[in-house]
């Protein structure tokens, strides 16, 4: 099992508000001390027309994290390819992952903010078709340069569509356990009855809601940063109902229960608690796992002592670790 920080999403908002140079700055020196801890990746993600300056473009800051950094991952979860010049993404991408030795992970998603089509002049109906002629792009020319791409679809028929291209899927960090093996198990049956193309199995990476703590004012409080996180992208008008799952989250239909749904799914307390949750991710399908621990209105310092101890007591636990 593999593992990596994120999201960095770049923001200055209204609880914590900071010069918008500041987080630019500090992803690139984040970037080298989560390397320097043993991690394999670091994951940046992407809106735009939001008031807090959420990041519009990945791929210039994964171009300066990779630079600054020789072994680390970085990746993009996720890009709104229907929100781009395909072309223009797939040249960027293969620079980047050939100067960085292919260490991009190019993750895309469709988007679904109706302001961020509108502004950008994209239809919305034309979504669909826009991601499907950006990702044969992408795989034409960023994979022979060494690119891996990710999907960020939210529904086991597009996560299957994935698998059956070959490409890995990174699932989001509110979706409850149930929910991540379903969709790891309609990935793996994507891929196998598209008979297996790359020979092999594309991984499946997990965001998930994890904090390492001894002492209960710390837990309590990490579930209060956890539950801001997901108050933002309520205002967002993040909406990933699953209408073909078991289950279903949807931040516009009741903000409350859906944000109180995806604060439950955080994996905290002492290192044996984090482990046992994390074996559990693992028998769940997941081969990777992002620890979504950029979160608003966690002190940067807790954090990083955090993330220390994490690659102290609980990774050395998973070096042999396969999903199941």
């Amino acid at each position: 099992m593999k593992f990596g920080v994120g999201l960095y999403c770049l923001q200055s908002t209204a609880s914590t508000p900071r010069h918008p140079t500041v987080p630019y700055r500090a992803v690139v020196k984040d970037a080298q001390y989560i390397e320097s801890l043993g991690y394999d990746g670091l994951w940046l993600s992407e809106h735009h027309f939001f008031y807090d300056g959420y990041c519009p473009a990945l791929l210039p800051v994964a171009s300066a994290a990779l630079a600054a950094t020789t072994t680390l991952r970085v990746g993009t979860g996720m890009m709104l390819l229907p929100l781009q010049d395909a072309g223009r993404v797939a040249r960027l991408s293969a620079d980047i992952a050939e100067r960085s030795g292919g260490r991009l992970d190019v993750g895309v998603g469709l988007g679904y903010r109706d302001v961020e089509f509108d502004g950008k002049g994209v239809p919305r109906s034309e979504r669909v078709a826009r991601n499907k002629l950006g990702l044969a792009e992408l795989e034409r020319v960023a994979v022979p340069a060494g690119a891996t791409l990710w999907s960020g679809s939210a529904t086991p028929k597009g996560i299957a569509r994935a698998g059956a291209r070959g490409h890995g899927v990174l699932l989001s960090g509110a979706n409850p356990l149930s929910l991540v093996r379903e969709l790891a198990a309609a990935h793996r049956e994507g891929w196998e009855a598209a008979g297996r193309p790359g020979g092999v199995r594309p991984r499946v990476a997990a965001l998930r809601n994890v904090w390492l703590t001894d002492d209960k004012a710390e837990q309590a409080a990490a579930l209060d940063w956890q539950r801001a996180s997901y108050v933002l992208y309520a205002g967002l008008g993040w909406s990933v109902a699953q209408q073909e799952s078991t289950e279903a989250m949807d931040f516009r239909a009741d903000v409350d229960k859906a944000v109180a749904q995806a604060v439950a799914t955080t994996i905290s307390g002492p290192a044996p608690a984090v482990i046992e949750g994390l074996h559990e991710v693992a028998e769940a399908g997941v081969d990777d796992v992002v620890f979504r621990v950029i979160i608003e209105g966690a002190p940067q310092q807790v954090v990083n002592r955090m993330l220390g101890r994490l690659a102290d007591e609980v990774l050395p636990e998973f070096e042999n670790v396969e999903a199941a």
